[in-house]
């Protein structure tokens, strides 16, 4: 902050905590050369109520929430801080594993109601793990899960750096599911936004399976989920993201599934470093455009 402060005028800070609403952030955007953007949405029309808009900085690594489109038209630079989210996102998807493996919410909620009941839990040493995406924070994620012991299976068109001879690339994502016993997704959204695991995948699923997706809420078709932890086919699931933010669906109704508000990149640590980077990169582009 003291860097930008030093260098720019700030025209709007956010200090509520809240995302804003289409409405205050085209009244945030309007006077601005630069913007530093957490997750609320830059849709064409933000994007028309900013004629000076030179750069958007994301504090993240994802573009999505960006009418990328809109920004093209306007030769409009879109920067992101993709480094910094690697390990926070890789704890935070072995912290839902475990905790749907091992019950951790239902035991806590339980003993709250003075409930000592008892179920065995599951290890996750042994496990097949299939991951969907094996990009910085996907290779991280399975070099821990190795780590436990797991076996690890993954589909990626654009991987093309080595791996360990003992990870398998499946050959579909299909192959991937028959043969997981846990997924845990890390792809960017697809180019239409439709589901990777849609209706069809879920019915090809290993029985039992563990679904874990801390990448993008539009990679899961949530009614299809739903119906499958009814039914037994998945029987937990670990969600920090959703297809519509703040989530209020009926995957809440599961004491199976442990879910997080988007917060698997927010540790005091990462942020910090998200930030400096984003303040760097909107400056950058900033100088740039005075030369």
């Amino acid at each position: 902050m003291r860097d930008l402060q030093t260098h720019a005028h700030i025209s709007y800070w956010n200090q509520r905590g809240q995302r804003l609403s289409e409405e205050e952030l085209c009244a945030a955007v309007r006077d601005a050369d630069g913007v530093i953007a957490g997750t609320e949405k830059y849709t064409a029309r933000v994007i028309g109520c900013a004629p000076q808009l030179q750069v958007i900085s994301r504090v993240g690594s994802g573009t999505d929430s960006i009418d990328l489109s809109a920004v093209q038209k306007r030769g409009i630079r879109v920067c992101t801080t993709p480094k910094a989210v690697v390990q926070p996102v890789a704890e935070h998807t072995i912290a839902l594993i475990l905790s749907v493996l091992k019950g951790i919410t239902v035991y806590d909620a339980a003993m709250r109601r003075k409930d000592h009941t008892v179920t065995a839990g599951t290890l996750l040493a042994g496990k097949t793990v299939g991951i969907i995406g094996l990009g910085r924070i996907g290779f991280r994620v399975a070099t821990l899960l190795s780590a436990f012991g797991c076996s690890i299976c993954f589909v990626d068109p654009a991987a093309v750096r080595d791996v360990p001879g003992a990870w398998q690339r499946a050959a579909s994502v299909e192959a991937l599911l028959e043969n997981s016993d846990i997924v845990t997704l890390h792809a960017g959204p697809q180019a239409d936004g439709s589901p990777v695991l849609s209706a069809e995948r879920f019915r090809s699923v290993k029985r039992g399976i563990v679904i874990i997706n801390t990448a993008r809420g539009s990679l899961i078709d949530e009614d299809a989920m739903a119906a499958a932890l009814k039914d037994g086919t998945v029987s937990g699931a670990g969600l920090d993201v959703f297809r519509e933010e703040p989530y209020a669906g009926p995957l809440l109704a599961f004491p199976q599934v442990v879910a997080t508000p988007h917060v698997a990149s927010n540790t005091r640590e990462s942020r910090g470093e998200m930030e400096r980077e984003a303040v760097q990169n909107l400056l950058a582009v900033t100088r740039e455009a005075r030369r």
